[in-house]
């Protein structure tokens, strides 16, 4: 399977999601409600060129123009206070108003997750960003 970026990725998901009409929840999602961790779910809004989460504060756009969307970070990037250039992670943890050590950004399905970890939390990590280690065992 050819590397693909991750605005082509959620661009595809997204049309398939519209096309077949099913809401389901992902694996991803079943997870981070399981391990009972706090995320918030995006969609991809190309017209605009960005991604509108849904959060109790309201919808939150962000431009998918911040480094954290790159190529780079197809799989996901993980931030904290120490790694974070263009202060995303601070932007979004004084919005969610949480006390996070560390935000996951990953996508699944069609969606973008920022999930917040507090401390300990980061011990599901190995699985969030390994789902096919799961798959393979199961």
């Amino acid at each position: 399977m050819e590397e693909r970026g991750f605005l082509s990725f959620l661009v595809d998901e997204t049309l398939k999601l519209q096309k077949s009409g099913e809401i389901e929840l992902s694996s991803l999602e079943r997870k981070l409600t399981d391990y009972g961790l706090n995320f918030i779910k995006g969609e991809f809004i190309p017209l605009a060129q960005v991604l509108r989460f849904k959060t109790t504060f309201g919808d939150l756009d962000i431009p998918v123009n911040w480094s954290v969307f790159s190529i780079d970070n197809a799989n996901g990037a993980l931030l904290d206070e120490a790694n974070d250039d263009e202060h995303f992670f601070e932007v979004i943890r004084m919005a969610w108003n949480k006390k996070f050590e560390k935000l996951l950004v990953t996508h699944a399905d069609g969606f973008c997750y920022l999930v917040g970890l507090k401390a300990g939390e980061d011990a599901h990590l190995h699985d969030l960003l390994n789902p096919q280690e799961w798959l393979k065992s199961a």
